[in-house]
């Protein structure tokens, strides 16, 4: 242990010196094919849909730009011990302490992220200081450092950046290695971004895994022989479909819920007081945000160097919002500084509900209704979906020719007839699909066009053309250069993955429930007919993790849930903060709609909002110059859009943003054409964007499309594991997947 730690960095250690930093790794060779664009093409489906032919051209090119000689196709092999590592990271060679220590981590994916475990009590009840003995959760963090940072831990972010890509059950950890760097370019490279996987979720330890198994006589590692049972217990649910798939379809759904309740309760059972199942709340979740917080601050201070103090004034723009209680160019330091997507906004909504006075800057965007997410169900998320949907008609006419599943002088009602008549012909018998790349029949299923169609409504702009290819495909029998093979032979290998799939969603959704779930099938059909009042989506909603899969849940969180309500008599005064939160949401959203996020803005004083006239979940959906600004001077000045003011629930005036894309004329580069220095510029499919736009604007909003597309790709890695469609199983054939060692099935 003392070896390692002298080995360790001075920056990364407890203590520090003045010593200049060591060599901690060696990076990557410089791609002259960067990752961004790798990361296009990868997730050139929405949602973690891939044509498979193209995954494995993706494998091939890792190997060849990268240089890493022992990745191949997309997978790590073995490697000698005498050989260097190719830059991969185990998260068991994190050594966890209750103090933030640095280290340099998954080179693979660049060559600046470095990453820590924080050791947090699994029950803010039992604190660690008092007994060595009380439960410990170590979460795992990924920081993407800002520019000019030096080993003195003064010259980083008074505040880091948080960020939650939503779920529940996203990994913030992956999305900062996948996306980081992308975000620090979308908004500011001054500035350290941090992601975190909340208690339960991913890296962070011990798991929410209702599939823990031991290791297998043969060798292969327990979390394999878990990560194969998961996948054979989907795979099991592929021919159910989705709620009204079939008149027996509801029933077993439910029954299978019910099945992993069971097995989720046994495990817990087994972990008795110390299970991590009765302490993933998303109140124990803002506690840890909290304690991330102090042990930055803790890490900070060990510098020798005292900070200079805030010295910028804020910039003035056109009717800024006046905050009397803080200054913009105050420090954040001791607070939290936060950008949470989907769910992640009640997290966030949840820890200023806390820790008002712990409020540094916090931006919500795809704002969760708080009332509605402790209900039984979320019924009326969906009340914009089908209007979304919709528009995939108008937009797919309005592209003629570059739409694929369009004819010569379609109107939108003729491309919606023919849309029906496939899917009323796909009910009746499902495609089958004998893929290119593989020698096994699979089945299409109505149930698997729809999973897909909901996952594009998340990102229309990509979503929708990409919808439109597999339609073509689905109606020219062409699903075979699509369609992978429902189980990948390397399953028998022990596999190394940066985030390991989990029952986290089930877990946290079931726990924060105030009103449980535990119906019969009568009833669950009057819920489910209350809900499709809403939309013709709602028989996919119906089973995302926290709603139907809850049913039969009988693990009891330790702490109650957040008493959020919209009881009237209630009446609860708007939460002061010691600063005002910026809500973001989109016209428009699938499962987070502008109502919901009117309704949270107005549960806190001084709050501010920003509606993008989009389509989508999240403003991310969307490339828009001006929220993006918004969200800098927020981040960066502190200030916020004009106060809204309201007339009723839904009306009245507040800051409002175009959207800069559209289906079919979006960012999505199309080729590259030399520009007048002779340098190859890339070409975008709708070039008018650009008009007027500076290098640093257009810069900005290239990186914002790019974390678009890595934040869908962290929501299907969740997606995946929920329903088996054979238009997403290539998913597994990514570039996020490595092989250790040679073991196979049964040898």
């Amino acid at each position: 242990m003392d070896d390692e730690k002298s080995s360790m960095l001075p920056l990364l250690k407890e203590e520090h010196d003045n010593s200049p930093r060591p060599a901690g790794r060696v990076s990557p060779k410089k791609p002259s094919w960067s990752w961004t664009r790798l990361a296009v093409v990868l997730l050139s489906l929405v949602c973690g849909t891939l044509v498979y032919g193209i995954g494995i051209e993706i494998g091939s090119r890792i190997m060849s730009e990268f240089n890493h000689r022992y990745i191949q196709d997309g997978y790590r092999h073995s490697i000698p011990e005498s050989q260097d590592s190719d830059g991969w990271t185990e998260w068991s060679t994190i050594t966890p302490n209750e103090k933030l220590v640095w280290q340099p981590c998954f080179a693979v994916y660049g060559p600046d992220i470095i990453c820590a475990r924080l050791t947090v009590p699994m029950d803010y009840h039992r604190p660690l200081n008092q007994s060595a003995d009380n439960p410990k959760v170590h979460l795992a963090l990924v920081m993407r450092p800002g520019s000019r940072r030096t080993q003195d831990p003064s010259s980083y972010s008074d505040s880091p950046l948080l960020i939650n890509p939503g779920g529940p059950g996203g990994s913030g950890a992956l999305l900062a290695i996948a996306s980081g760097k992308q975000l620090r370019a979308a908004i500011g490279t001054d500035r350290d971004i941090v992601g975190f996987d909340p208690r339960g979720v991913g890296a962070t330890t011990p798991k929410a895994d209702c599939f823990a198994a031991p290791d297998d006589p043969y060798g292969l590692e327990g979390r394999n022989v878990a990560y194969m049972n998961r996948l054979g217990w989907v795979t099991s649910g592929h021919d159910v479909g989705i709620v009204n798939s079939s008149n027996v379809a509801l029933s077993k759904l439910s029954a299978r819920s019910k099945a992993l309740a069971g097995l989720c309760k046994r495990i817990d059972e087994a972990e008795g007081d110390n299970s991590i199942f009765r302490y993933s709340n998303t109140a124990n979740v803002a506690r840890d945000m909290l304690s991330i917080v102090h042990a930055w601050d803790e890490w900070r201070s060990t510098s020798s160097v005292k900070p200079a103090e805030a010295t910028q004034k804020p910039e003035t723009v056109d009717e800024p919002q006046t905050v009397p209680r803080i200054e913009p160019s105050d420090s954040t330091k001791g607070k939290l500084v936060y950008w949470g997507f989907s769910y992640g906004t009640l997290l966030g909504a949840t820890f200023a509900s806390m820790f008002p006075d712990k409020v540094g800057r916090l931006v919500l965007d795809g704002v969760v209704d708080a009332d509605h997410y402790v209900n039984a169900v979320a019924a009326d998320n969906i009340l914009d979906t089908d209007a979304i949907w919709e528009q995939f008609f108008v937009y797919c006419a309005d592209a003629g020719p570059a739409c694929a599943f369009s004819l010569l002088g379609d109107r939108p009602e003729d491309i919606k007839k023919r849309y029906d008549d496939t899917i009323a012909w796909l009910e009746k018998e499902p495609a089958v699909v004998l893929p290119r790349y593989a020698n096994v029949p699979v089945m299409v299923t109505a149930s698997d066009i729809k999973m897909i169609i909901f996952s594009a409504l998340y990102a229309p702009i990509p979503g929708f053309p990409l919808v439109a290819t597999i339609l073509k495909a689905l109606v020219d029998g062409q699903l075979d250069t699509i369609v992978a093979a429902p189980i990948s032979t390397l399953l028998c290998h022990n596999l190394s993955l940066p985030v390991w799939p989990d029952d986290a969603q089930k877990v946290i959704g079931c726990s924060d429930k105030r009103y449980k779930l535990n119906d019969d099938v009568d009833t669950l059909q009057k819920r489910f007919e209350e809900m499709a009042s809403y939309s013709s989506f709602a028989d996919v909603w119906m089973n995302v993790g926290f709603n139907l899969p809850c049913n039969g849940w009988d693990i009891e969180a330790k702490d109650p849930p957040m008493r959020w309500d919209d009881n009237p008599a209630h009446k609860p005064a708007p939460i002061n903060t010691s600063f005002p939160i910026l809500f973001l949401s989109n016209r428009l959203d699938p499962v987070t709609p502008l109502h919901s996020a009117l309704k949270m803005t107005r549960k806190f004083a001084t709050a501010s909002i920003v509606e993008q006239n989009a389509m989508g979940h999240c403003t991310l959906s969307c490339v828009s110059l001006c929220t993006i600004n918004h969200i800098r001077a927020y981040l960066d000045q502190g200030i916020l859009p004009p106060a809204p003011r309201f007339d009723s629930d839904d009306s009245g005036e507040w800051a409002t943003c175009e959207c800069d894309e559209r289906p079919w004329k979006s960012l999505r580069v199309v080729g590259a054409r030399p520009d007048a220095d002779g340098r190859l510029r890339a070409e975008i499919e709708s070039e008018e964007i650009w008009v007027g736009k500076t290098d640093e604007e257009v810069g900005a909003m290239t990186a914002y499309g790019n974390l678009r597309t890595h934040l869908r790709r962290s929501e299907a890695f969740v997606q995946q594991f929920d329903y088996h469609n054979p238009l997403r199983e290539v998913m597994l054939n990514s570039a996020m997947l490595h092989v250790n060692g040679q073991q196979t099935c049964g040898t």
